[in-house]
């Protein structure tokens, strides 16, 4: 693992490549002879008063069941890790590129040094969730309830990605991703079945990396050891294992409020009268950009920039009644001071490939260049994180503001890496994003 090779062909013939090296990465070991089995989270609705199991949220695990009293394996762990798949709702796959990567954690003297990490002491569960649509096929189950499942196709795709509620059962019961989500992080969370655990690392890659960010945003899960109200009270649940998000390769985020980057101009250009390079090494010049509402004439050419999923106003064409509670009640005035304290507070990280570059086009306004959030993945990324330093710098800081610059979150670039989770994981920046 990350050493660099031409790739080359079946027949050991160089492949012609854009770049000059690609980093190599690590497939994980087999589990099972008979392959790895997909076990279920007993979930309750949040309408239900007496908080019945009407479903299970499937997962797979390198531990095995994590809700089996029995598994004393599993209770032992130090560190669980919870990896989101992308659209592809490749869970097993998460599994497999998240093992590797804890198998090339510990095999890295200096990294364990530095960290404090020692493979006799630690023990890491390893959880991919699978938010499972129809066309998936679920799997038999021993247990009566059925494995939840989302719509995959409406009203957007992927609607797992923002917070959707379930498929309906017989009964109506239904739960948000989102909420699902929290059911298994307080699993995790919980000292009587895991009285070992230290910390809980949760990250996404692709539409992956959209469903943390915004849960992240969203959730009132008492786990992140801030109360789900007013996070200005710091009301610190005592004993918690540390909670940090990763959000990896994002195709958009879920800003906090109606500002975006907008260039000075419809050229942006340089000093020099250039337009900017826009190469792997140069891409968002934020001198030549500003961080703007946008104009009347702007905003009647996109009038649904700032709703959710994209921003923080209720879509009726995106409906989120979870994201949309949670949310709205921290929201006060139109300053959202409250939302940015919280969300500010928790533990998160973003990674971004360097050579994620490709421009997309804009989910928000179909057929347009996104000159909201940005035109590649990358450049997205770049633009949020630094909107939220920016914001960092105009409030003072929950009421603990020293009058120096407020570092919000961290962001790494990913060298060499595109679109690939397991390569995003698996290099050193990934790896310390994590664990470090």
């Amino acid at each position: 693992m990350n050493s660099s090779a031409h790739p080359i062909d079946n027949q050991g013939n160089p492949i012609k490549n854009k770049y000059e090296i690609v980093p190599r990465y690590r497939t994980c070991q087999s589990f099972t002879r008979d392959g790895v089995d997909v076990y279920g989270l007993p979930v309750s609705s949040p309408a239900d008063p007496l908080q019945k199991t009407f479903g299970q949220l499937a997962y797979y695990s390198n531990m095995g069941p994590i809700n089996n009293a029995e598994n004393r394996v599993v209770s032992d762990a130090t560190t669980a890790i919870i990896g989101v798949h992308g659209s592809g709702r490749d869970a097993g796959t998460y599994l497999c590129a998240l093992t590797a990567t804890v198998a090339d954690s510990f095999s890295d003297e200096s990294f364990v040094k530095d960290t404090g990490l020692s493979q006799a002491k630690d023990k890491v569960l390893v959880v991919a969730p699978w938010f499972m649509a129809p066309e998936d096929n679920a799997p038999k189950s021993s247990s009566h309830f059925p494995c939840i499942q989302w719509d995959d196709r409406h009203p957007i795709p992927h609607t797992f990605r923002y917070g959707a509620e379930s498929i309906p059962d017989a009964n109506n019961n239904t739960i948000s991703s989102f909420g699902a989500m929290d059911t298994l992080l307080e699993q995790l969370c919980d000292r009587i079945n895991f009285p070992h655990l230290r910390r809980i690392i949760v990250v996404g890659h692709s539409a992956g990396g959209q469903f943390v960010q915004r849960w992240a945003l969203s959730s009132n899960s008492y786990c992140f050891g801030v109360d789900g109200q007013f996070a200005h009270r710091w009301a610190t649940k005592k004993d918690l294992p540390n909670v940090r998000v990763v959000v990896a390769n994002p195709r958009s985020f879920a800003y906090l409020d109606s500002r975006r980057y907008f260039a000075n101009s419809d050229e942006s250009p340089n000093d020099d009268g250039v337009s900017p390079d826009k190469s792997e090494d140069n891409l968002t010049p934020f001198d030549q950009y500003q961080l703007r509402p946008p104009s009347a004439a702007e905003k009647s050419d996109c009038k649904e920039f700032n709703k959710y999923e994209w921003g923080l106003e209720s879509n009726d064409q995106v409906p989120a009644p979870y994201v949309i509670k949670n949310v709205h009640q921290l929201i006060d005035h139109g300053d959202n001071i409250e939302l940015f304290c919280r969300y500010s507070s928790r533990d998160i990280i973003y990674l971004s490939g360097q050579r994620d570059i490709e421009e997309l086009g804009s989910q928000i306004c179909h057929g347009k260049e996104d000159g909201y959030q940005g035109p590649s993945r990358r450049e997205r990324s770049e633009r949020f994180f630094a909107s939220l330093q920016a914001r960092g710098k105009e409030v003072e800081f929950c009421g603990r503001s020293d009058g120096g610059t407020t570092q919000i979150h961290d962001r790494k670039l990913v060298k060499n890496v595109g679109h690939d989770h397991a390569l995003i994981f698996q290099s050193p920046e990934g790896i310390q994003a994590m664990f470090g």
